[in-house]
């Protein structure tokens, strides 16, 4: 094997295994709020899973444009070492509290908080570094093929979630929290596992591509923000992003939530199902874009992504099956790669390697940011709202942001 290949792989299967542990802590952390609620008392339940799945986006708004800057002045390799030991230290103190007694629904949103501010620094240097790994590839497919260890990941960790978790009828009981901190238990361990073949990899050409920076890093952080300005495409990437995920990633992550556990009457282990079938659509998708790569612009498929985002929520108003649900929010899968692949790939090919890290930086903002007050916004919704009329609505919206999008011709007519 080439050591661009071996250094793919390590990236890719430490990518595999992290995201894997990734997706227990997203299937459970919101049901391991609603139960410590319930033990122990606290706010209104939606208005604390939105916190609790809100606050985790919380440091990408924060720190998430100096975290590019620190990604383009220094190794990108050493800082997703360091975020990666990081966050394992961090995760393995939640199953620790809980097994003694001193976890409080509160800890969660602090711990997901610490986790995600490591995760500021992870994804924009891995999105960074992999054009310099994979020189003298189709980056389109290499994305692809990199997202696809992501949604695998995904299908892999909601059913082993489906698997581990006991079935519920409305309420979460005292096993399931045992068996939910255990598999938060195996997340801490993953982040070890990827540091481990992050190590391992050899980044070419790594000596000689230390630079002696005369300006400071606020000097290159308002210049990343400066740039972005002028820039007409990734001005319009950055706005539809935004929006798009204001209205989307909320009902994705609260208020599927509800959906379950209110609407259907059922509990994490359904809930670990519907996330995996979500994932599955994901990654059939991505295989079609590999198969399909040097055919496809961009621009195309952003705004087509954003366009079946929003449609494919809107027949959640009428659903009233689980298994209906599954076969909906799979085909919403479908649509997920077309914005994640064609926006990773526009940025790698049209801008600077140099810009790179703060270019990433500010999409992890716009993604994660919003994401952060879509979710805290659907927590509040569903006071007066169901989740299947919030999926409605999320979809309209979202939908429209597709064809907005069609106003901007820098972003319409990238190849």
């Amino acid at each position: 094997m080439s050591r661009r290949n071996l250094n793919l792989v390590l990236l890719w299967i430490g990518q595999f295994v992290s995201a894997t542990g990734d997706a227990f802590f997203s299937t459970c952390v919101g049901f391991l709020a609603l139960f410590l609620l319930a033990r122990h008392g606290g706010p209104d339940a939606g208005i604390a899973v939105g916190i609790t799945r809100s606050i985790d986006a919380l440091p990408f708004l924060l720190f998430g444009a100096y975290a590019g800057v620190l990604v383009d002045r220094f190794s990108r390799k050493k800082i997703l070492l360091v975020s990666d030991f990081s966050r394992g230290l961090i995760l393995a103190f939640v199953p620790t509290l809980f097994f003694a007694g001193l976890l409080a629904w509160w800890m969660l949103p602090l711990a997901a908080f610490a986790l995600y501010s490591f995760s500021t620094l992870f994804n924009p240097a891995r999105d960074s570094l992999i054009p310099r790994l994979a020189e003298g590839a189709n980056l389109l497919r290499v994305n692809s093929l990199f997202q696809t260890s992501g949604q695998l990941a995904m299908i892999l960790g909601a059913t082993l979630v489906g698997l581990a978790i006991p079935g519920a009828a409305g309420e979460i009981t005292q096993t399931q929290a045992d068996r939910m901190a255990w598999l938060l238990a195996v997340d801490a361990a993953t982040f070890f596992f990827c540091f481990i073949c992050i190590s391992f990899i050899v980044v070419p050409g790594a000596a000689q591509t230390t630079q002696i920076r005369r300006e400071s890093s606020l000097h290159d952080l308002l210049d990343s923000l400066r740039f972005a300005l002028r820039d007409a495409r990734l001005r319009a990437l950055l706005f539809l992003t935004a929006v798009d995920n204001f209205f989307i990633m909320g009902p994705a992550i609260v208020g599927g939530q509800f959906l379950i556990l209110h609407e259907f009457k059922l509990g994490p282990a359904e809930y670990g199902w519907f996330e995996g079938t979500l994932a599955l659509g994901w990654f059939l998708g991505t295989i079609l874009i590999v198969r399909l790569a040097p055919r496809l612009k961009t621009g195309h498929l952003v705004l087509a992504g954003m366009l079946l985002d929003g449609l494919t929520y809107i027949p959640f108003l009428w659903i009233t099956g689980y298994g209906t649900a599954l076969v909906f929010i799979f085909a919403h899968g479908l649509s997920i790669p077309l914005i994640t692949v064609g926006r990773t790939t526009m940025i790698q090919r049209y801008y600077p390697n140099e810009r790179l890290g703060r270019i990433f930086s500010l999409v992890a903002i716009t993604v994660q940011g919003f994401t952060a007050l879509s979710a805290f916004a659907t927590g509040m919704a569903l006071g007066w709202l169901n989740a299947r009329e919030l999926f409605f609505l999320a979809g309209v919206f979202g939908a429209a942001c597709g064809v907005l999008g069609l106003v901007f011709k820098s972003l319409r007519q990238t190849p």
